[in-house]
């Protein structure tokens, strides 16, 4: 933990030798994750780049206290590529290397996503293809549909386990 925080405060100085050995400590826990979030995409090397610019922007703010720094560049990573998903998706143009450019993605991933969410109530399918297709906050959401955020998150939450346990039944899972 010890040199973790030197390595972070180095880093937060601007110490490029630092920020080095933060990517060689830390390098392939990145790779990964952004290999497994977004799946052999064209976008996961970016993601990669992208998440050692926050990391880089943003190392200041960890705080050793509440995790580790291996923990925090995992978080951080994680969110970019729930971010780098949320906006290609809402722009239909998420495709994988092997895929060819097709003019119709938009659609094609709308109607997966309608086939997957078969299985919800209609407000349940629309309040989740508004909060994780179109990526809209759910204090927005609640705003919109005149509900508290309390009761969109446990809506959210009901109907994730429900669709885990279609997937389960399906085989899926």
């Amino acid at each position: 933990m010890c040199k973790d925080q030197e390595l972070a405060a180095r880093v937060a100085k601007g110490d490029e030798k630092a920020f080095c050995q933060l990517i060689e400590n830390y390098g392939g826990l990145i790779k990964a994750i952004s290999d497994y979030h977004l799946k052999y995409t064209m976008y996961a090397e970016d993601c990669v780049n992208d998440c050692l610019f926050a990391i880089w922007k943003n190392i200041g703010r960890w705080d050793s206290n509440k995790n580790t720094l291996k923990n925090w560049i995992a978080a951080v990573c994680k969110y970019k590529c729930i971010d780098y998903l949320r906006r290609h998706y809402r722009d239909g143009c998420l495709r994988s290397l092997t895929e060819a450019p097709v003019e119709n993605d938009a659609m094609d991933i709308k109607e997966l996503a309608e086939e997957l969410l078969d299985g919800l109530s209609p407000s349940d399918r629309k309040l989740f293809y508004d909060h994780y297709i179109c990526g809209e906050a759910v204090v927005d959401l609640a705003a919109r549909y005149g509900d508290r955020a309390d009761r969109l998150y446990n809506r959210l939450s009901v109907g994730r386990k429900k669709l885990r346990n279609l997937f389960k039944e399906r085989g899926d899972l």
